[in-house]
């Protein structure tokens, strides 16, 4: 009778370490994989789209030239209080500051939100981005803009009427959230 219950325990043993395994391969080959190259900064020789030079010719009345050399240095982005998540998303992507609008998603769910957001914050996932200016710079990578965007406002005033102004990025340590 002891051991039939060894045996018993011993096989018990092995079909866990073996749903076990089998489980652990599954997940490794059938795990969403994420396109690293859809994170890098776009590179601006070939990008047929609108760029954030546009903006500010067609809003800012910049002569080409002006807005060339404007958009070299990098913008700040205003998160106006009528701005949804989407629409934050969408318009970095419209102007070529990302790839693709499902990686900056990704990056904003997945980096570190150092500073708890204020009532009125945006939620992207479990992190929060305060509404405000942030510089950001357009050979950013995905993962730079989305750690600037959830750490890194850099005032509270957004009634400017702009979505964006001339203005470089911010790289620096966090601050802490800007008071009114």
């Amino acid at each position: 009778m002891n051991k039939i219950q060894k045996t018993t325990a011993k096989n018990a043993l092995i079909y866990a370490l073996a749903l076990l395994l089998v489980g652990v391969i599954s997940f490794q080959i059938f795990r969403p994989r994420v396109d690293q190259s859809q994170f890098q900064p776009i590179d601006k020789s070939t990008w047929e789209g609108h760029t954030v030079a546009d903006y500010f010719v067609d809003k800012l009345r910049m002569t080409p030239e002006e807005a060339q050399d404007s958009e070299k240095l990098g913008a700040s982005f205003y998160v106006t209080e009528n701005m949804t998540t989407d629409a934050l998303i969408s318009n970095l992507a419209y102007y070529g500051f990302v790839r693709n609008e499902k990686a900056l998603r990704y990056a904003l769910e997945n980096s570190e939100d150092t500073n708890p957001g204020k009532e009125n914050a945006l939620k992207v996932g479990k992190n929060t981005i305060d509404r405000g200016v942030y510089g950001l710079g357009t050979q950013m990578t995905a993962w730079e803009i989305a750690r600037i965007l959830l750490n890194y406002p850099q005032e509270v005033k957004t009634d400017y009427g702009y979505m964006f102004m001339p203005g470089g990025p911010y790289m620096g340590e966090p601050q802490g959230r800007p008071t009114e």
